[in-house]
């Protein structure tokens, strides 16, 4: 059964429901394949300097998949901090080489956030979520 929650959005209650396991599992599922296939169309841009305003782009909506991953953390839970802390430099390391390329073109941290990207989507769908 969903957990129902009262949160104050512009002062009015609104209801949110707490998304099941499943589902929880499933949304961060698209934000690893989102960021995943988003550095790869960045690596195919980058290669062509006449489309740096477009991979600029691509980098931030890259930083902002990032950061709703940030988001997803838990530091309440003491079991989860540790694992916690890493997932967040994780997503430190993606963000800082999209700003890189969005406000330097710099592009020399591109392929280990690749690397970082593909690795987490890859490991995430081979999880099964337990229901």
């Amino acid at each position: 059964m969903k957990k129902k929650k009262t949160e104050n959005f512009n002062n009015s209650n609104i209801k949110t429901e707490t998304p099941s396991p499943k589902e929880q599992y499933n949304i961060i599922l698209k934000l690893y394949k989102g960021l995943h296939e988003n550095l790869e169309e960045l690596y195919k841009k980058s290669k062509d300097k006449n489309l740096s305003t477009n991979a600029s782009q691509l980098a931030y909506k890259v930083d902002r998949i990032a950061s709703g991953l940030h988001y997803t953390l838990n530091f309440k839970d003491e079991k989860s901090v540790k694992i916690s802390e890493n997932f967040r430099e994780l997503y430190r390391h993606v963000r800082f080489a999209m700003k890189m390329i969005y406000e330097k073109q710099e592009y020399k941290f591109l392929n280990s956030a690749r690397d970082i990207a593909k690795t987490l989507y890859e490991s995430w769908a081979k999880i099964k979520p337990s229901i």
